[in-house]
């Protein structure tokens, strides 16, 4: 995980490396979407009542679509339930990486289109994530959750997206690693799901494994 120092700044948390964590804000939310670069931050999952993603109960297919290993230009995926995402990560001993996105929302299109449709980011998630997208607005189904039955979107909350887009990843067991609100630029993008593709992310700040990547 990440190493925080205990420097507060206007009420935020300064990570090691030039990172910010700003706790209890939407970076995303409607009316102030914007997008995210090295300036932003990368944000630890916290993730309310969330002691296991294994319970978990998809009770309808469309919720949650998975393409690990299949990835292609359009993403198009066809429908699991988180149950068989995480098995499926598990099997393969490879982190998962959730696109929460809504069907209206123009920057979870343009990252669609711009970000995940490119080949270098299609190949880093086939080698090194199970990948999966989650309707935050679907009405399709629902989900039992510590015994409350969730809507997509209250599911989402759960997952701490309290906007659209927003990228999080879990371990293969469905552990929280980190999420991150916003539209992220290619280039970061990569940055960022090899740092925890790689495993980087235990051992070193992002800031750190930048660098030796741009050594």
């Amino acid at each position: 995980m990440w190493t925080v120092e205990r420097k507060r700044i206007r009420g935020k948390r300064r990570l090691t490396g030039g990172f910010r964590i700003h706790r209890g804000r939407n970076l995303s939310g409607a009316g102030r979407i914007r997008q995210v670069d090295a300036h932003h931050p990368i944000l630890p999952a916290r993730m309310p009542s969330f002691r296991s993603v294994r319970r978990f109960l998809l009770l309808a297919a469309l919720v949650f679509a998975i393409g690990a290993g299949r990835a292609h230009a359009q993403m198009e995926m066809p429908p699991r339930s988180l149950g068989e995402v995480i098995e499926q990560a598990e099997a393969e001993g490879t982190p998962i990486l959730l696109d929460i996105y809504a069907p209206w929302c123009p920057y979870c299109q343009k990252m669609r289109e711009t970000v995940y449709a490119d080949s270098t980011v299609r190949a880093t998630l086939n080698r090194q994530f199970t990948y999966a997208r989650l309707n935050r607005d679907t009405t399709a189904g629902v989900h039992q959750f510590d015994g409350r039955t969730l809507s997509s979107k209250q599911l989402g909350l759960a997952l701490g997206a309290r906007g659209v887009p927003t990228t999080v990843f879990l371990k293969a067991d469905g552990t929280p690693i980190a999420k991150q609100p916003g539209f992220i630029k290619r280039d970061l993008f990569l940055e960022l799901i090899r740092y925890v593709g790689s495993g980087a992310y235990e051992e070193q700040s992002f800031e750190a494994f930048r660098g030796q990547a741009s050594e």
